[in-house]
């Protein structure tokens, strides 16, 4: 519901009427002539609407979403009503009007409760549509695009003559029918651009544009340059006519990687090097609870192995050369730390202890 009036420019408050829309604006009629203030009630099965000009001593209801309404007289003497409250989620039949009495000047609240108009559950069924107190509805009905905000999406509503109470029961969720592709309706003008007289986006004079964003997210591939336009952020449209996308940049690093790429790089190779090692370990004779002699099996298993124990010995040789390294790494560093932790320092071996010490070996 508004206040408002038909024509090409907006009149004042008071010489404006009151009006009703049952699809989310896209179409008004005018259910009262003066301004009113408006409220809604159990979900919008109640609307309550009470002069604004000047003071009343009635209001008027309806329980067919305004397409008859009942008077209600609340009181014998005029108040000025300046609000009316109800619960912020819209769920209550019961309404308090605040104002004053035309000769007063203290406040006065007046409560106004509709729940004996019926006590009827409204039944909702999103198993059986069309069998129950709703029906569905979408914003697009009655549009010529048939997409909105980059969907076609249905929602359950009260059927408008059906007196019944919805309450607190839970709402059905909205239908998502499909996704649509992007099109104009789906963009807005980006930051310091206008519409002009052909409905396209130009940059306004004295001012210049946004820099691009160079930012590369959730593994985009590409980073765009930007244009005269902006996607609306409510839409959820896939594809079609990007216009929001100018010139594609290719986004540096290893984020812009897809997923089978890192798939493909890490997980397989290690994946077939484990399965190979495995292999190996099984043939070779190292598990547990074999009996291996000196000697016994090693041509055999030379012959029986070929390429599979050359990649078998990939990860082995991986090992070994990190071992390498660490010793490397080890000998450049600094001997105090790894003497205070080994509780050992080094004695150097002169070259007669050296000789008999490889004598003692052979």
């Amino acid at each position: 519901m508004a206040v408002g009036n038909v024509g090409e420019s907006l009149a004042p408050y008071k010489d404006s009427d009151t009006f009703l829309s049952r699809d989310a604006g896209f179409s008004w009629e005018e259910v009262h002539k003066d301004a009113h203030l408006w409220e809604f009630g159990d979900s919008g099965s109640v609307l309550v609407m009470v002069n604004d000009e000047e003071p009343t001593d009635h209001l008027l209801f309806s329980t067919d979403e305004g397409l008859s309404w009942r008077e209600y007289k609340f009181t014998n003497e005029k108040i000025r009503v300046r609000y009316i409250v109800t619960v912020p989620s819209d769920t209550s039949r019961r309404f308090i009007l605040m104002g004053s009495y035309s000769r007063a000047t203290h406040s006065v609240a007046v409560h106004v409760d509709f729940t004996a108009l019926t006590s009827k559950q409204c039944v909702l069924s999103v198993e059986n549509p069309g069998h129950d107190d709703f029906e569905l509805w979408s914003p697009s009905e009655e549009r010529e695009e048939r997409c909105l905000f980059g969907r076609q999406t249905l929602y359950h509503r009260r059927v408008r003559n059906t007196n019944c109470v919805v309450g607190n029961q839970p709402k059905a969720e909205e239908k998502v029918v499909s996704q649509c592709p992007c099109a104009k309706v789906d963009f807005e003008c980006e930051f310091n651009h206008v519409k002009n007289d052909a409905d396209e986006c130009v940059l306004f004079p004295g001012t210049t544009p946004l820099p691009d964003d160079t930012s590369c997210k959730d593994g985009d591939e590409y980073w765009y340059e930007r244009t005269a336009y902006r996607l609306i952020p409510y839409s959820t449209c896939e594809g079609g006519n990007r216009i929001d996308r100018g010139a594609p940049h290719k986004c540096p690093g290893f984020g812009s990687r897809g997923t089978f790429f890192w798939l493909f790089i890490l997980v397989i190779p290690f994946a077939f090097t484990a399965l190979v090692g495995y292999y190996y370990y099984r043939r070779s004779g190292l598990a547990r609870g074999t009996i291996r002699l000196p000697g016994d099996g090693s041509s055999s298993f030379r012959s029986d192995s070929g390429v599979l124990e050359t990649l078998a010995s990939v990860p082995w040789f991986l090992v070994g050369i990190a071992g390498i390294a660490w010793e490397w790494v080890a000998s450049r560093a600094d001997g105090v730390a790894f003497r205070s932790r080994r509780g050992y320092r080094d004695l150097r071996v002169d070259e007669d202890a050296q000789i008999l010490r490889f004598e003692d070996e052979e």
